[in-house]
């Protein structure tokens, strides 16, 4: 019989849950993730999962959530745009298959779509940022919505490590309008 856990806290019970939803993630994809997997994996009743992640959306969003904050939250800290920005471009298309599956959940999933908005707005703000010091600020918000919306077409291109660079190198040397890689 599948334990309830009833000795183990709220805070307690939704972190190990978390880690386990992420692990599972990151091992099948989101197709892998559902409460029953979560469930067996730590031993538990399926009706537990349900008690702190009510739909599978919920689970998948808190998961995924869990997922670009420790893939995305230590940036290199050198300083140059391109190596940072080289960074954000080979970590994303890392994430690409799960970015996708939210995408495509957040067209029915108000959790998907409020985690979607979330990403963009904190990666547009890092971006923003980032090129601040290298960009009038009369062009800065075209320059960074123009990089933005580049890499999102860069990520769902099927294309090698350096020709992803290649391109993003070309592109912000013409945006930015000097050197930005320190080779």
């Amino acid at each position: 019989m599948p334990r309830n856990r009833q000795d183990v806290d709220r805070d307690a019970k939704v972190a190990e849950i978390r880690r386990t939803a992420v692990s599972i993630l990151r091992d099948g994809g989101p197709s892998a993730l559902s409460h029953s997997a979560v469930a067996k994996r730590l031993g538990l009743a399926r009706t537990a999962i349900y008690w702190y992640f009510p739909t599978k959306d919920d689970l998948f969003v808190a998961a995924l959530a869990d997922v670009y904050a420790q893939d995305l939250s230590t940036p290199p800290e050198d300083d140059h745009v391109m190596t940072r920005l080289r960074w954000a471009v080979e970590s994303l298309t890392a994430l690409q298959p799960l970015t996708h599956a939210m995408h495509e959940r957040a067209k029915h999933s108000p959790a998907a779509a409020d985690l979607e908005a979330g990403f963009q707005e904190a990666m547009t703000s890092r971006l923003r940022a980032l090129l601040a010091p290298h960009v009038e600020p009369d062009r800065l918000d075209l320059v960074t919505a123009t990089i933005v919306v580049f890499v999102e077409g860069l990520l769902v291109q099927a294309r090698s490590a350096q020709e992803r660079q290649d391109l993003l190198r070309f592109l912000v040397a013409e945006l930015v309008g000097e050197p930005v890689d320190p080779v």
